[in-house]
C-alpha cells in the first residue's frame, strides 16, 4: 500500500503529464447544428467537449432559428460543452447571401446574444467569407469592421477572424489574398484563423491549408472539416465520394494536417449524423444510425493520443470492444 505523501506525489505527477499530452495534439470538436447529438451515447462516449454551431447574424430575430439555437445551446451547456458560434448570412435564398446587415446592426444583434447567452464566449466573425455567395467576398471592409465590432463589444471573448473556404478562383476570391487584405485593413494580425479546408483535405493535399499557414502568422482552427459521403451540386470536385473515402480522409486530416503546424490547434469535423437524401453528407453516423468508418477513424485516433472513449457510457467506440478482447472476427466488423 502507497504511503499518503508517495500517493499524492504520483498524483501530481500524473496531473503535471496531463498538459503535455494534451498540448501535443489539437483538441477535436464537432460542428453540427442538431441538438440531438448531445443526446448520442456514441458522441458522449469520445470525451469531446469542443463544439461548432452556424447561425444567421440575426438569429435572435428569426423564431425558427432562435427556438432551434436555445435548444442546442441548452443541450451543449447541459453536457458540459463548449461551443463556439460563428456568424453567417441572413436565412433565405441565394440571394439573401448577398446582402451584409450594416456594421450598426451587426453589433446590435451580437449584444442582444452576449445579453441572453453570456456564458457562451468564443465566436467567429463570418463563415466561408471569400465564398463568391458571400457578400463578405468581394467587401472584405465589412467583415473587418464587423471583427472590430465583436473585439469591441466584448474584449475578454475568443473572436475568431472570418473562416476561410478553400476553393479554387471560380468559385471566390482567392483565400489567401483575401486573408492578407483582411489583415492590411485591421492594421493587425488576429490571433486565431478559421478554414474549412474541404478540398485539400478530400483530395488527400496539404497545400491549401499550408496556404494559409503561410499567409498567416495566427493560430488555425479547422472550423469545418472532414471526408465527403456524397454532395449534390453542379460544380466538379476531383475526388472520390464514398464512405470509404470519406474515412481515409478523416485519418488524413487528424493526422497529416494535424501535424502541419503547431499553431495548428482545433479541429471540427463536420458533421455528426445526416438526413437521407440531404443535398450534403459528411457524416460520422449514417442516415440509418449507423456508424460510418470516420467514426472508428475518429475514435481509434483520440485513443491513440491518450484520450480514451468512457466505455461505459457507450461500447460502441472500437477501442471499447479491444478493451473487452471481443473475437477478431466481430472487431474486424466494427
Amino acid at each position: 500500500m502507497l504511503r499518503p505523501r508517495r500517493t499524492l506525489l504520483l498524483a501530481l505527477c500524473g496531473l503535471a503529464a496531463l498538459p503535455a499530452l494534451a498540448g501535443a495534439h489539437p483538441a477535436v470538436g464537432i460542428a453540427d447544428n442538431s441538438w440531438q447529438l448531445f443526446g448520442d451515447p456514441r458522441f458522449l462516449a469520445l470525451g469531446i467537449t469542443d463544439v461548432r454551431d452556424d447561425v444567421p447574424w440575426n438569429v435572435l430575430s428569426q423564431r425558427t432559428a432562435r427556438r432551434r439555437l436555445a435548444s442546442w445551446l441548452a443541450a451543449a451547456q447541459a453536457a458540459g460543452m463548449t461551443p463556439l458560434i460563428t456568424f453567417d448570412h441572413d436565412n433565405g435564398d441565394v440571394r439573401t447571401q448577398e446582402h451584409l446587415p450594416s456594421v450598426r446592426q451587426f453589433s446590435r444583434a451580437f449584444r442582444q446574444f452576449r445579453a441572453l447567452y453570456p456564458w457562451v464566449t468564443e465566436f467567429e466573425t463570418w463563415d466561408e467569407a471569400n465564398f463568391y455567395l458571400e457578400g463578405t467576398s468581394t467587401h472584405p471592409g465589412r467583415a473587418a469592421r464587423f471583427y472590430e465590432v465583436l473585439r469591441s463589444d466584448c474584449p475578454t471573448c475568443t473572436i475568431l477572424a472570418p473562416d476561410l473556404l478553400d476553393v479554387p478562383r471560380s468559385e471566390g476570391y482567392p483565400f489567401t489574398s483575401w486573408a492578407r487584405r483582411f489583415i492590411r485593413l485591421v492594421h493587425r494580425q488576429p490571433p486565431i484563423w478559421g478554414i474549412n479546408n474541404y478540398v485539400g483535405a478530400n483530395r488527400l493535399q496539404t497545400s491549401t491549408t499550408e496556404g494559409l499557414l503561410h499567409a498567416v502568422t495566427g493560430d488555425i482552427w479547422f472550423t469545418e472539416t472532414g471526408g465527403i459521403v456524397s454532395r449534390h451540386n453542379s460544380s466538379k470536385v476531383g475526388f472520390p465520394q464514398n464512405p470509404k473515402h470519406a474515412a481515409k480522409v478523416d485519418r488524413f486530416i487528424l493526422t497529416k494536417l494535424a501535424n502541419l503546424s503547431p499553431r495548428i490547434k482545433r479541429i471540427y469535423l463536420y458533421d455528426w449524423n445526416v438526413s437521407r437524401g440531404s443535398n450534403w453528407d459528411s457524416a460520422l453516423i449514417s442516415w440509418n444510425g449507423q456508424p460510418r468508418p470516420g467514426y472508428d477513424v475518429l475514435a481509434n485516433t483520440l485513443d491513440s493520443w491518450g484520450i480514451a472513449p468512457r466505455c461505459t457510457v457507450s461500447s460502441v467506440p472500437p477501442p471499447c470492444a479491444r478493451s473487452r478482447n471481443l473475437p477478431a472476427s466481430l472487431l474486424a466488423g466494427l
